[in-house]
């Protein structure tokens, strides 16, 4: 684990304080959460980020929001975090840390010391966060999300420089592995597999990526809108992992038969699968297979493989997540006249991070919180609209869901699209008998990510079902650590 150095420009020994800085962070949203936080450290004890960056702290990062020390190591480690969510979910006062977190990136954007870490120590930081993952100027781009406009964001402005200037250094030579090392496979090129693929490289073994579509990436490259993550910047990074020696290996689909081949033993002695959750949920409607109704998924694998999609004019989102955000957005650059996102939840609880629901908002999709689908109309030519229900309540008083609608209050929009954006799994017919399951994910032993068959490990949202980033990379690092000792005991 990496000492990630979060530069101070103030003199040694002395601290920068603003006793009234808690009251600014209380006055964002869910920033008032912050008065219940009493230290007990379970944000940091869920905290994937702090497993990889020593001085990632939430609850420390709190304690000096509420001191006003703005100028130790801990009181910029904020700029990092990725807004996964697992230091919300595990706060019993219910302290909305991930939202604070956001709240302080806010702030920085009018804070003249945070911007001059920013513009003078960004690099070494980038150095450190790249000896732990393989997706350092990735990972920073979503966390900090750079911005073209300095008008609008000199913060921002800034973040752009310095990533575009990371992007620019060359990549490092790495040691080709030797001839009598073992051979690896790696099903799968998200950020599980390709974390894994660049561990199990360093190490020293012959790493053979497979991966199902034209270009690599999973996710990075199909989920993400380039407008929000440049393609170049996945580019660059996939680049470097080659340059260990990793073997890719496109349009590679993996079905049972194939799949044998690499468990086998002959080829391979370990195998890592990472396949991700592309298969998206039905909504179980009628009209739901008439032309123009299309997963979330599916769209944004068009749009970020081809930079175009056919939406029409009036485009629904059904759905309240990051996906279905990020497909409202994708919808508009298609050049839909509208884009009206609808999801169960109110919008206060809406899944999606705060930052995107105000982005996309602010782009001209139209939200409408607390309504449900009801049935998807369409005549013989295709979908025409979608009628919705008033959703009162969308969790029962243990916390399961079981959404309340009321019947007497309905809505019917017109849609020449619409977007189903309710979830996805991991599509595992690919598997071979004795493969362990679980709810429909991959089962896999949560310390050590290796299924009930030795030398078959598994990891990422294949898993866990759909996360963050930080949790792809973390679970493909907690995998190739463990091939790694059960490649040395085969010795």
């Amino acid at each position: 684990m990496q000492q990630l150095e979060m530069c101070s420009t103030g003199k040694k020994g002395s601290h920068r304080v603003d006793p009234g800085f808690k009251h600014k962070l209380s006055a964002s949203p869910n920033g008032d959460t912050l008065k219940f936080c009493y230290q007990c450290g379970i944000c940091t004890a869920a905290c994937p980020i702090s497993k990889l960056i020593d001085i990632y702290r939430p609850n420390k990062i709190i304690e000096l929001c509420k001191l006003g020390i703005r100028d130790l190591p801990q009181s910029n480690a904020f700029l990092f975090c990725s807004a996964c969510t697992l230091c919300t979910k595990g706060c019993p006062q219910n302290v909305k840390v991930h939202e604070i977190m956001q709240a302080l990136k806010n702030l920085a954007e009018d804070d003249a010391e945070v911007r001059a870490f920013m513009a003078k120590g960004f690099e070494e930081t980038l150095e450190s966060l790249g000896r732990e993952m393989p997706f350092p100027i990735v990972y920073s781009w979503i966390c900090l999300r750079p911005s073209d406009d300095e008008e609008r964001s000199a913060f921002g402005a800034d973040v752009k420089k310095a990533l575009e200037h990371a992007i620019k250094r060359p990549a490092p030579e790495g040691a080709p592995p030797g001839p009598g090392s073992a051979r690896v496979a790696v099903i799968g090129s998200g950020p599980a597999g390709l974390t894994a693929a660049w561990e199990l490289a360093r190490a020293g073994f012959q790493v053979t990526v497979f991966e199902s579509l034209p270009e690599l990436g999973g996710m990075l490259r199909t989920g993400i809108p380039g407008y929000r993550l440049p393609k170049d910047v996945l580019e660059s990074e996939i680049e470097r992992i080659k340059a260990l020696g990793v073997e890719m290996k496109t349009n590679a689909a993996v079905d049972s038969a194939f799949f044998d081949s690499l468990v086998d033993g002959k080829e391979f002695s370990a195998v890592f699968i990472a396949t991700g959750a592309y298969k998206s949920r039905k909504i179980g409607l009628d009209g739901e297979q008439l032309n123009g109704v299309i997963p979330a998924i599916g769209f944004l694998n068009d749009y970020n493989l081809t930079g175009k999609a056919d939406t029409g004019k009036r485009v629904v989102v059904i759905g309240g997540g990051n996906v279905a955000t990020d497909a409202a957005g994708a919808a508009l650059r298609c050049g839909a006249e509208s884009v009206r996102l609808f999801c169960l939840e109110d919008r206060k609880t809406m899944p999606a991070n705060e930052w995107e629901i105000e982005e996309i908002a602010a782009e001209g999709v139209e939200i409408n919180p607390s309504w449900g689908p009801s049935a998807i109309l369409g005549d013989k030519n295709g979908v025409t609209g979608v009628k919705f229900v008033r959703c009162k309540s969308v969790l029962d008083k243990n916390g399961k869901f079981a959404p309340v609608f009321d019947e007497k209050t309905t809505q019917e929009i017109e849609a020449d699209t619409v977007i189903s954006a309710i979830g996805q799994s991991p599509d595992l017919s690919f598997l071979s008998k004795g493969v362990g399951t679980a709810r429909g994910n991959l089962a896999a032993d949560p310390y050590t990510m290796e299924t009930n068959i030795p030398g078959i490990f598994a990891g990422g949202d294949a898993v866990s079902g759909t996360a963050s980033l930080i949790e792809a990379i973390t679970g493909g690092k907690t995998a190739a650590k463990s091939m790694i000792r059960y490649l040395n005991d085969q010795i």
